[in-house]
Parts: structure tokens; C-alpha cells; sequence
């Protein structure tokens, strides 16, 4: 090829590149936020840390919730606030970047142009990327997936470009590896997937760089591959010291110790993925005073989390929901009121458990390594590759990837506000009952509210809707003793017939007959108790009609998104089977060729087999959380797995062609 064919390929190559990711972009247009209001571990825990990052108070008050998941993803809604970027569009850019890093480092193995435009569309447009559970939910699954392409991608660049290319490009490549391996370290608990790849390359990388390098252009070198592990500590210990300055310690030390032995006691009766049954949490009752004093609070979250388990009924809470059905239970019998308090709450009942097996009063259950990993019996190993087949064909067939539209209801409209304003998104509401909406609280420290009528009132002073109070223990307890805040909360919703565009609205008490005072709504934020007659806040205002202001953007970008999901759930299965089928192929005539000393498919076929092994360890550890725990085989959890699925069966069907063809001309 002629240097002017070349420098045109380039040209039509980066063309391409440009347009299919700026279509990408604009296929996100209305595309709306799913704000899981109730999910008080999970999304909302994540968007109350990141409204407390923005405002400079860590991840907030101390809680039960506290050390119990990793602040990255929290920390990256706070930072894509701070800089006006919408969550889904930023989420999205950042994995086209990450993709685009990944496309750069095959290019080192793929030459054809057309080759690689084709491995970055069908990355780019993954579904993964847009559907209900990842993306939509303001969760870390999506921006995991992101991040997880930017390792395997920066990894890649660093071990083709290590022996050949200058050391400060090769310190940005170690860098971004680092950042993105500690980073996703800190967002997601099951990242160890991802270490065997790591070493592994990275160990490979240094054998060249020794074997390539003169002794005093060694060591600098090798320091760059040092530097991605690094970055997994550098982030742990950047948190650790966040932790310690906002809460005295950098975890509970006897929490892991004492849930351990309250879910580690063998139980007088066996029952499919429950370690602590309601049975087996009553003996133990009896044996630590401690655990006693919270028999109450358990009881009644059991029965909450029973609902929602594989067995609902049966009284019994299973392995997947145990640990958040006695957090939340320590929590509300008084336990979380700071770090040191629920540290010796978990101290005296690992002491009382403890001394209660080493008397023989219960026998704690012990595993070896092939009992935790489902590995101990034949019955088991059959099990659990039966769960990793079952595992690879929900991956291969795309199922389930589909966007959707979640219509926010009444009850959950001011949890919603929060999500909205955190990732500058919207969402998507059902009709209201009524025009507008508004909740809030509102006192009057110098009357008895027993002796007033309040009422919303437009602005010339037409009664609306009277309000009816209901008690307010979280307002009295933050304000003391301020007359009036212990009965001050209210919801209330009302119609509006009027001319203007824009009407205001307005809270107004009286007593008796005259008025004693008259707020706007948007100004009711007053906290001066001296001087003020109207005190309160108003905790959201909604206009029906605004709700709905996108509603038909939203569908047209759901129908957009699920077209293009439709297409990958057709050729999912087949992608993957010949993507097996092709790398047998690929791998024996490779051999064949590394026995005549011809080792220039090595670097491709180390690629796919890495993918695919990192893929397997994955997969290993979701079905050992499904045969031990709960149901596990979910998109959400295997988000991170669908392009780089995608990418090593394209890889061993490019391989095995190419392969195949030069054996031909041969």
C-alpha cells in the first residue's frame, strides 16, 4: 500500500470513528434516570454519599451503611455534578473513551482498518451501556463497565508499547492503569476478577522488558509495571485517611468477626442458602445477652426482608439479604450512634459467641477452600460448571438488556428530587392526582396551631386546599423545644384554574378570622425562630404539567435504545458460538505454527485467552454467590462482562479467519 492509500485509509478510518461516536452520544438525547428511592443500601445510599461529597461533609453522618460499600461511584456522581455533566451522557463518554483506548491497543494485533471500525462500533453501541438495571439506575454497575474497559484497554497499550515506545508514554499508559484498577478497587467489591489478568500480563511484560533492555534502562521500566498495583493501594489508603478524618477509624474492626460467627453457627435444621435461621437466631439470643437486647428490632426486620428472598413466608431470611437485615437491626436498637459505640456492641458479642463455642454450647460450622467455593464434592463441582454454562448462555443470548421507563409515583416524588438534582438528569413521572404538589414542614412558634387554619391560596387570595398536619419527630428533635414543630409536616396537593402562566402560591394561617401569617412557597426556608411568625421548609413543589414535559422525548429514546438492543439479543448467540468454534480452530493451527517457530499470532492469541480466562473467573464467582447465597444471574451483576464477551469472540473469529487464510496461501 502506497503511502497516499495509507494516509486515506487514516483519513476515512478517524472520519468513521468521529461520526459513529457522536451518533452514539445523540442516541442518548432524552434517554431518563430510574430513581430507586427505596433502595436505602444501594442507589440512594450512593446518592446521599455524593450530596454529602458536594457539600464538603464526606459521605455524611456516621450510619449503619458506613464502611459497608465502597465511596468511588458515590464520588463520581459528586464530581460529574460539580462540572454540569449528566450522569448517563458522562457515564457514556467516559466508556467511548474507554473503548476507544481498548480499539488503540488491538490496533497493535489488527491491522485492517475496516477490521478495527467494525470491533468499535459493536463495543460502542453495547445495550449493556443503556439498559434499565446499569445505566438508567443511578448505580455503579454502568460506570463499573466503563471503568473495567479502561483497564483491560490501558494494560493492553502498556504491555504492546513497554519494550518499544518512550518511557513518558509508557508512564501514561501505567497511570491510567493504575488509576482505573484502584479507582474501580474502591467501587466495586468484586474487582479480584480482574487481578489474574493483571499479574499475568504485567509479569510477562517485565520477562521482556528484562530480556529487551540494557541493565540501567531496566529498572525504570519495570517501576511502571510495579505502578498498577500500586494504584489499588494508593486508593484504599486514600479513602482509609477520608474515613478516619470525618469518623475517628477507617472501619468497625469486630464487625467482620462477630457477623462471621452469628452466620457461622451449624443450626439444628439445614435449609437451602440460610445460615442464621429465625430458630438458630433464638438459641444464640440465649446465649448472648447482647444479641438479646436486639431480639426485638431483628424479629421485625426479618419479617421485612422475608418478602423478598427466594421463599417468602417461610419466616427465614437468606445468605444474600441476612447481612442487611441485621445492620439494619443493630442500627434501630440503638447501636450506630458512632463508630467506637457499634464497634463495642460487635466486640461483647463476638466475646459472648465465642465463649459459647469454645464451652460447646454451639458448634461453629468450618470450611476449607473447596467447601467455600463449591468445590468439595462431585455433586457440587457438577453444580457449579452447570451454573457457569448456565452463566455464559444468559451472557451470550443478551437477555434481558433492555431499556425501560420507570414512571415515578406520588409516594416517591421527593425522593426522586434528589436523584435528579445529583445527576442533573430527569426522570420519568406518572400524572399526578391533582395540578400541583408540595410537602414540606411549616410552624408558628407564637401560636398554637390548634387554634389556626392553614390553607394554600393563590395570589389573589383564593383558598385552595386546607392543610392537615401530621407529627414531625425528625423536625422536633433537630429544633428542641420550638413550639409547634412537633406536629408540623404536611403533604397536600390541589388544582388551579386561574389565567396565569406561571402562578405563585402561598401558605397563609390565620387565626380566627384574621391572618397571622403569609409565606410564598419558594420562600418558606426561615430558620430565625426569634423573629420569624412562619418557620419551616418546603422539601419539594411539583407542577403536573412540568412532570410531563418529557415524557414523549423519553419514550422516543427508549424505542431508540431498544432497537439497537434487539439486534444484539439476535446475534448474541450466534456471535458467541462461532466465537468458541473459532478459536479451537484458531488455537490448533496456532500451535501448529509455534511448533515451525512462527510466533507472530502469540500476542493475539495471549489477548483472547486472557479475556476469556479473566471472563471465567468472573463468571466462577457469580455462581458460587448464586448456589450459596441468592440469585446472582443478573445483567447488573455481570454488566462488566458483555463487551469484553463481545470483543474476544470478535477477536477469534478475525484470528481464526486470518489464520486460516495465510495457512491457505501457504
Amino acid at each position: 500500500m502506497s503511502r497516499t492509500q495509507e494516509k486515506k485509509q487514516k483519513k476515512w478510518f478517524f472520519i468513521v470513528i468521529v461520526v459513529v461516536s457522536i451518533a452514539r452520544i445523540l442516541m442518548l438525547r432524552g434517554l431518563v434516570i430510574y430513581p430507586f428511592v427505596s433502595a436505602g443500601c444501594d442507589d440512594a445510599l450512593m446518592k446521599n454519599w455524593a450530596l454529602n461529597i458536594v457539600g464538603g461533609n464526606w459521605t455524611g453522618p456516621f450510619s449503619c451503611y458506613t464502611f459497608t460499600k465502597e465511596v468511588g461511584f458515590a464520588f463520581y456522581l459528586a464530581v460529574t455534578y460539580c462540572l454540569h455533566l449528566p450522569y448517563i451522557i458522562a457515564t457514556n463518554f467516559l466508556y467511548m473513551m474507554a473503548a476507544l483506548i481498548l480499539l488503540y491497543a488491538v490496533s497493535h494485533i489488527v491491522k485492517q482498518k475496516w477490521v478495527l471500525c467494525i470491533i468499535y462500533v459493536v463495543t460502542l453501541f453495547h445495550p449493556i451501556m443503556t439498559a434499565f438495571q446499569t445505566v438508567q439506575r443511578v448505580y455503579r454497575n454502568g460506570f463499573a463497565t466503563a471503568l473495567t474497559l479502561l483497564v483491560f484497554g490501558s494494560l493492553l497499550n502498556l504491555y504492546f508499547e513497554i519494550t518499544t515506545e518512550s518511557f513518558l508514554r509508557n508512564l501514561i499508559w501505567s497511570v491510567l492503569t493504575a488509576g482505573s484498577l484502584g479507582y474501580l478497587w474502591e467501587t466495586k467489591s468484586d474487582t479480584i476478577w480482574l487481578l489474574p489478568f493483571t499479574i499475568s500480563v504485567l509479569g510477562v511484560a517485565a520477562i521482556l522488558v528484562i530480556r529487551s533492555r540494557k541493565i540501567w534502562s531496566i529498572l525504570p521500566r519495570l517501576a511502571l509495571l510495579i505502578l498498577p498495583i500500586l494504584g489499588i493501594s494508593f486508593f484504599s489508603k486514600t479513602v482509609d485517611a477520608f474515613n478516619l478524618k470525618a469518623y475517628g477509624e477507617t472501619g468497625i474492626a469486630y464487625y467482620g468477626p462477630a457477623m462471621s460467627i452469628l452466620t457461622g453457627v451449624k443450626g439444628e435444621e439445614t435449609l437451602e442458602n440460610v445460615n442464621l435461621s429465625r430458630k438458630t437466631f433464638y438459641k444464640l439470643c440465649e446465649l448472648s445477652p447482647t444479641l438479646a437486647t436486639t431480639k426485638q428490632e431483628v424479629e421485625k426486620t426479618m419479617d421485612e426482608y422475608d418478602k423478598y428472598d427466594t421463599h417468602p413466608g417461610d419466616g427465614n431470611v437468606e445468605n444474600g439479604w441476612i447481612g442487611w437485615t441485621l445492620l439494619s437491626a443493630f442500627d434501630k436498637a440503638g447501636y450506630y450512634e458512632n463508630c467506637q459505640v457499634a464497634n463495642e456492641f460487635y466486640q461483647k458479642l463476638y466475646k459472648e459467641l465465642s465463649e459459647a463455642a469454645d464451652n460447646g454450647k454451639i458448634e461453629l460450622v468450618e470450611k476449607s477452600f473447596l467447601e467455600s467455593y463449591y468445590l468439595s464434592t462431585a455433586k457440587e463441582r457438577k453444580e457449579l460448571f452447570s451454573t457457569i454454562g448456565q452463566i455464559w448462555n444468559y451472557v451470550a443470548s443478551h437477555q434481558e438488556i433492555f431499556s425501560s421507563i420507570y414512571a415515578v409515583k406520588e409516594k416517591d416524588l421527593l425522593g426522586s428530587q434528589g436523584f435528579e438534582a445529583i445527576t442533573r438528569g430527569r426522570a420519568y413521572y406518572s400524572p399526578m392526582k391533582t395540578d400541583y404538589y408540595c410537602a414540606g414542614w411549616v410552624a408558628y412558634p407564637q401560636y398554637e396551631l390548634k387554634n389556626l387554619k392553614v390553607y394554600v391560596e393563590d395570589k389573589a387570595g383564593n383558598q385552595l386546599e386546607q392543610i392537615e398536619f401530621y407529627k414531625s419527630e425528625d423536625v422536633s428533635k433537630r429544633y428542641g423545644q420550638v413550639p409547634g414543630t412537633e406536629k408540623c409536616r404536611f403533604t397536600i396537593g390541589w388544582d388551579y384554574s386561574g389565567q396565569e402562566e406561571s402562578p405563585q402560591f402561598y401558605i397563609v394561617a390565620y387565626n380566627g378570622t384574621k391572618q397571622v401569617a403569609k409565606k410564598q412557597i419558594e420562600e418558606i426556608n426561615s430558620q430565625d425562630f426569634q423573629k420569624e411568625v412562619c418557620i419551616g421548609c418546603i422539601d419539594g413543589f411539583f407542577e403536573n404539567n412540568k412532570l410531563q414535559e418529557n415524557h414523549k422525548k423519553a419514550e422516543e429514546a427508549v424505542e431508540r435504545c431498544n432497537k439497537v438492543s434487539q439486534i444484539y439479543y439476535s446475534i448474541g448467540n450466534f456471535l458467541a458460538w462461532s466465537g468458541v468454534i473459532t478459536y479451537i480452530i484458531f488455537t490448533i493451527v496456532a500451535i501448529s505454527q509455534w511448533k515451525r517457530k512462527q510466533f507472530d499470532t502469540l500476542n493475539l492469541w495471549l489477548v483472547i485467552t486472557g479475556i476469556d480466562l479473566s471472563l471465567f473467573v468472573l463468571f466462577a464467582g457469580v455462581a458460587v454467590t448464586h448456589l450459596r447465597d441468592c440469585p446472582a444471574i443478573s445483567y447488573m451483576y455481570l454488566s462488566a462482562a458483555y463487551p469484553l464477551f463481545n470483543f474476544a469472540a470478535m477477536l477469534s473469529i478475525l484470528a481464526c479467519i486470518g489464520s486460516v487464510f495465510r495457512k491457505v496461501r501457504r
